[in-house]
Formats: structure tokens, sequence, C-alpha cells
């Protein structure tokens, strides 16, 4: 049986993974954790390294005498490993696929890192290597710069592409997409209005209106123009 399936693993509160994790850290970089180490990783008063040190040790999830470092037991070390493996993955998540800062993506991980289980790890995992690694994925990678981007541009409101609004919106073209090569033949223009009159019976364009003319955009372009609502 996993670690993480026994019955005190699975009961095992946020904080005590918390210590389980910063032992193992502290093991891996210093060669020990003495509990004035672990009050100092993990920011808390004495009181509290002790409280913690005292339950680890009736699970028999790590090994403790007075005036000793403390050591992990197999079943520990396990445990503390899952949730370092969890913790790698959520921060290379957040800063490389989502864009944060390295310090926001791993604050981010330590929050979630205690409710996701093996199983959505691996899928992350699977979906991060795909997005970072596959050529079909470049536009997908171009895109996600984009918009990410967008979410530290100040002054701009509702700035997304043309294909996430609904019909009978009117927008105005900010930008093209780094992914559209060649904007002179596309019909459009930065500051032109369009306004969404339908899309397609087979859901690849979109029908829309420019001064009162109909035109039609492909999907696969629409996904790249970035405009604001008009008010």
């Amino acid at each position: 049986m996993n670690a993480r399936t026994s019955k005190n693993a699975m009961n095992l509160s946020e904080s005590l993974e918390d210590y389980l994790e910063a032992i193992a850290e502290l093991i891996a970089v210093e060669g020990h954790a003495h509990t004035k180490d672990i009050a100092e990783k993990l920011n808390v008063k004495m009181p509290s390294v002790t409280g913690a040190i005292r339950q680890l040790k009736a699970l028999n999830y790590i090994i403790y005498n007075s005036h000793c470092p403390v050591m992990l037991t197999a079943e520990g070390k396990a445990i503390a490993e899952d949730v370092m493996h969890r913790h790698k993955v959520l921060k290379e998540f957040f800063a490389e696929v989502l864009g944060l800062p390295v310090a926001k993506a791993s604050d981010a991980a330590c929050h979630i890192e205690h409710v996701v289980d093996g199983d959505a790890i691996r899928r992350f995992v699977i979906f991060s290597e795909a997005i970072e690694h596959r050529s079909d994925a470049e536009k997908l990678r171009t895109y996600l710069s984009e918009a990410m981007s967008n979410l530290e541009t100040t002054g701009e409101v509702e700035l997304a592409v043309l294909s996430e609004f609904k019909v009978g919106d009117t927008l105005e073209v900010k930008r093209f997409g780094r992914n559209l090569s060649d904007t002179a033949k596309i019909g459009v223009s930065i500051g032109d209005r369009l306004t969404i009159e339908g899309v397609s019976l087979d859901k690849t364009s979109l029908r829309l209106s420019r001064g009162g003319v109909p035109m039609e955009l492909p999907i696969s372009i629409a996904e790249n123009i970035w405009v604001t609502p008009v008010q």
C-alpha cells in the first residue's frame, strides 16, 4: 500500500504535511533537520514545532529524541517525497505554463499541493509537457504568452480575442496576435469596429459587420485578433 493511501496519511493535516516536507528539504540540503531549523524554515515558533513533532512521532513518520536531529521513517519519507513532487509539478505549471513569477508560483503551489492527488498531478504533467514540448502546440503557446501578458497590462478593459465574444457584441480591434503572419490580407485594421452577427453552421467562421458591411472571418483568424468591447 502506498504511503499516501494509508489511513493515517489520508488524514494527515496540511500543516503536518508541511512539516514533513520541510524536514525532508532540510535533510536534503543541510544533511540534518534540527527543530530550530524547522521553525525558521516554516516561520513558526518553537511550541508549534514541538507540538507537530510530537504528533508526527506518534504517527511513526519521524524518529526524534531530545537534542538530536529529526529523522524521517520510511513512511514519513514517502509522504514527504510525494508532497515535494506535487509542489514541484504545480510550481512548474504555474511558472512555465501560466507565466507567474517564481515566488508567486511557489506560493500558489504551497496552497494547492495538499488538495490534489496523484492522478491529478499525473494529468498536470501530461498537460504541461504537451504545451511546452509538442510542435503542434506552438500556436497555443504563442496565444497563452499573449493572453498572460495582457493580465499585466494596465489601462486595458476586457482585452480578449474576437472569437471569445457572443453574437450582438461590438468590438474594437486593438492588435493582431503573433500567430497571424500576413495581417494585410485579413481585411481588418487596427481601430476597426466589428459587430458579431453569427457563426457559420459548421462553426468554422464568424459572420461580422463592419460599418454595416457584412464580412466573414475564419475562426482560426478570429482567435488571434485582440479586441475590446465597445460600450
